[in-house]
């Protein structure tokens, strides 16, 4: 094992060349410097033989830049950020730019550690899905001059944010049932203070106030024999709709569901915010929102390479439309 990193003097002292020669020819400037074609082959080859590995943080500092932004997200387990981080950072790579992606599991404290860190390793901007209220954030995005897109989970009015209305989407979701409930429960996953969540629960809340819908919302457990017991408790109450606020829960109340032999959707009616392709699946197939991850995380990219132009232009809110994805559980 090699016990120390090859330099450009290690490989100019190789060849009896200046190591300002190994440099010009190791970044494509030969031809720029008059350098011949030999000598240029000869220092390529001597690279390769002695394993060089160029030092990319001395390379950014010469440069300006690092041609990195940094990705955080809440939970890279959920579908949904994990379809957004792999959309984010197959665009960022078309344009040759690499991906420091952090996963926060919607931890607020470990949040800003991780974002301060990422600042620190010279990242030239950041996409991020908060989990803590932008006032939390504010300390730490003055702290540099990078530029910010916020994707999923709005910062500010003046920031740049991709991604979708919750509150109306959840209000159009509630209409969307074959049925009108007469008792509906929101499933809400945990944590629940995050303000996609909070939106969804507000906008399911004025579709039912409209509709003259009982209405109350359930933080769903960590457990499934818990689940269960807090579904049989929802039935005893007359519960004959149900919307999970997030992919997360769907699944874990089906289960409930069958277990407590509640006939979809003839006794008891399942809608999920979002959606999943193992829906389609399902007995029976789960009605779902289907949210346009793959154009957020594009969108999300492209007002990033606006930012990066040192744009002073305001912040923009790109707000997509959902697709209700009709199937037989609702």
């Amino acid at each position: 094992m090699k016990s120390k990193r090859t330099s450009l003097n290690d490989i100019a002292k190789a060849l009896n060349v200046s190591k300002a020669t190994v440099s010009f020819v190791l970044n494509d400037k030969g031809d720029q410097f008059n350098i011949s074609k030999e000598k240029q082959r000869l220092i390529k080859a001597k690279a390769e033989e002695l394993s060089y590995v160029p030092n990319f943080f001395a390379k950014s500092l010469r440069q300006g830049e690092t041609k990195t932004i940094g990705l955080v997200l809440p939970d890279i387990s959920n579908p949904f950020y994990a379809e957004i981080c792999k959309t984010i950072q197959e665009k960022l790579y078309n344009s040759g730019y690499n991906t420091f992606i952090v996963n926060t599991n919607d931890d607020v404290e470990l949040e800003k550690v991780l974002m301060r860190e990422l600042i620190q390793r010279s990242i030239d901007g950041m996409i991020i899905a908060p989990g803590n209220n932008i006032n939390e954030l504010i300390p730490i995005l003055r702290s540099t001059h990078i530029p910010v897109v916020f994707t999923d989970r709005p910062g500010d009015e003046n920031a740049d944010f991709v991604g979708v209305d919750n509150v109306t989407e959840a209000e159009k979701l509630i209409r969307s049932f074959s049925i009108k409930p007469k008792r509906l429960v929101a499933l809400v996953p945990s944590p629940s203070n995050v303000s996609t969540i909070q939106d969804r629960i507000e906008g399911t809340k004025i579709a039912c106030e409209k509709a003259n819908i009982d209405f109350d919302y359930l933080d769903v457990s960590n457990d499934q024999k818990e689940i269960n017991k807090q579904i049989e408790s929802e039935l005893g109450k007359g519960t004959d709709s149900f919307v999970a606020l997030n992919n997360k829960c769907t699944l874990p109340t089906l289960s409930a569901l069958n277990k407590l032999n509640a006939s979809i959707p003839s006794k008891v009616r399942l809608i999920s915010f979002d959606d999943s392709d193992s829906f389609e699946y399902m007995n029976p197939p789960i009605s779902a929102l289907r949210q346009p991850v793959v154009e957020i995380g594009e969108q999300s990219v492209a007002r990033m390479y606006e930012r990066l132009k040192e744009s002073k232009e305001p912040g923009k809110h790109f707000i997509l439309p959902c697709e209700f994805m009709a199937r037989k559980s609702h």
